[in-house]
């Protein structure tokens, strides 16, 4: 995992700043500002030379936008004039679109003066360091001859910040936090780019397990000899094609000194589905090796939680196996007898998602904790319905809905709730078994997947299932440049404590 710290230092108020010490300073200015914030934030000689600057190029304080050039050879200069009022997503852009050019002009240390913005500087502190972070991200590689790194790495932005003198202590607290959850962001984005003969059930299975024990969380590694005990014949029903034996449900447990409150995280693990007997086309298959972006989530979730010590008990249950073709895999029209005890008329193989997540939800669920949440990129029907620039999202209380969309707001991590009334169930209905396990055609898959997965929750037990549509964008994404996008470590943190 990346530890290269991208947050630096914050300053206060007039202290003394060698400038000369940065290679790119960028000066945050509401909308409605005047040549006399510049006056008011430097001292006479830098002020007036920068309002040169300004009024050479005709630019408008009372305009949103934003103005670069150069004060030498080795420093840019950069007044980003912001709306007073903007979202969490917004300011996630705003950060992404500023320092971008300066990662790639290899500007790597930045000062960003917050001293005029008021109340929405603890969003712009958490936006630059999360955008910063994620800008230094290097993806995984498998070329023959290694690239070299320095040069990369020599390009890799810090981020210093000026601001108000009574906002040091939040907003020190603040980049910290949101340095770390990038970085988590980071790994999400890694693994989902792990090829599929790399991160096999195996070898994700000891890496996690080596991760969390760093941090003291605890892993208890539930094989396919105990999930056959356990009678958990839908996870099964998927794991049996494949020859890799390493297959599995990865439960990690955080339990923190203080705090009651438990939740329990849930992650769909296929690190590679060719769809099974309904196997997919070249097109729909390649990329495939992201399917356990949802576990990756929950692996992030839970080392956050313990990095930062929340005082909530975290369960993170990664359900981890392959959707493969061959003669030992599952096929349509099969009867599977779930954990739950309730029998599944299979329809599609490549919904198999919803057929690991079944079982998995209901051991998680039979632990009754305060909340579950899963997440899984678990439909194409999903990014039908929104696109690629929000996530789908579910509950089985209509009091979450409202909760999911907020802390989607909040984060800027977008996601948007979906109905899961019981009528969306009756295409659902099997004359064979309880349920069956999908439509053959037609129908709204995102929400029809929702409502099987609802029926393996524990009675009485709240739960949010998160469908990860956003998961590889087609374009930009807030503060994310290029997919994937670790979509959920933001939106999941923010809705775990807005709940509990």
């Amino acid at each position: 995992m990346d530890s290269h710290t991208t947050f630096k230092k914050l300053y206060a108020g007039k202290d003394k700043i060698d400038f000369k010490g940065f290679s790119a300073i960028i000066c945050v200015l509401p909308q409605g500002s005047s040549d006399q914030n510049i006056s008011k934030l430097f001292e006479e000689k830098m002020a007036g030379t920068l309002l040169s600057f300004i009024k050479e190029r005709g630019f408008k304080f009372k305009v949103k936008g934003q103005l670069t050039f150069d004060i030498s050879p080795s420093q840019k200069f950069s007044i980003l004039v912001v709306p007073k009022t903007f979202s969490a997503f917004t300011a996630l852009e705003l950060a992404r679109e500023v320092l971008s050019p300066l990662k790639s002009e290899q500007k790597g240390s930045v000062l960003v003066d917050l001293r005029e913005i008021g109340n929405n500087e603890s969003l712009l502190v958490d936006s630059l360091v999360s955008a910063a972070v994620v800008l230094n991200y290097l993806p995984p590689k498998y070329k023959a001859v290694a690239k070299k790194l320095k040069p990369e790495l020599d390009s890799r932005l810090s981020i210093s910040f000026q601001l108000s003198h009574n906002r040091l202590a939040t907003s020190q607290k603040i980049a910290v936090q949101s340095e770390a959850s990038a970085h988590k962001t980071n790994l999400v984005r890694t693994l989902t780019q792990r090829a599929g003969n790399d991160l096999t059930p195996t070898t994700y299975v000891k890496m996690a397990k080596e991760w969390v024990q760093k941090v003291g969380i605890k892993s208890e590694f539930l094989p396919l000899s105990v999930l056959t005990t356990m009678k958990a014949g839908a996870f099964l029903a998927v794991a049996q094609g494949s020859s890799e034996n390493g297959s599995g449900i990865l439960k990690l447990s955080y339990h923190p000194k203080k705090g009651t409150r438990k939740i329990a995280l849930v992650g769909k693990g296929i690190t590679f589905d060719t769809g099974g007997n309904n196997l997919k086309t070249g097109s729909h298959m390649f990329g495939m090796n992201n399917d356990m972006a949802g576990s990756a989530v929950v692996l992030a979730l839970c080392l956050l939680a313990a990095e930062e010590q929340w005082p909530i008990h975290v369960t993170g249950y990664m359900a981890i196996t392959e959707n493969i073709l061959s003669g030992k895999a599952y096929r349509p029209n099969d009867v599977i007898t779930s954990l739950s005890g309730k029998t599944i008329e299979v329809v599609d193989t490549d919904a198999e998602g919803r057929m690991v997540l079944a079982d998995t939800l209901t051991l998680a669920s039979r632990e009754r904790p305060d909340l579950v949440i899963d997440f899984a990129t678990l439909t194409g029907s999903v990014i039908r319905a929104l696109g690629t620039q929000y996530s789908g999202g579910y509950s089985n209380q209509k009091r979450l809905l409202s909760m999911i969309h907020k802390a989607g707001k909040v984060s800027g991590e977008r996601v948007w709730p979906f109905p899961n009334d019981s009528d969306y169930g009756r295409c659902l209905k099997s004359d064979i078994a309880d349920i069956r396990q999908c439509r053959i055609t037609g129908g709204v898959d995102h929400i029809e997947a929702a409502y099987f997965l609802s029926q393996f929750v524990e009675k009485g037990v709240p739960w949010v299932h998160i469908d990860l549509g956003a998961m590889e964008p087609e374009e930009p994404l807030a503060h994310i440049a290029k997919k994937p996008s670790g979509f959920g470590v933001r939106f999941g943190k923010e809705l775990i404590h807005s709940v509990l």
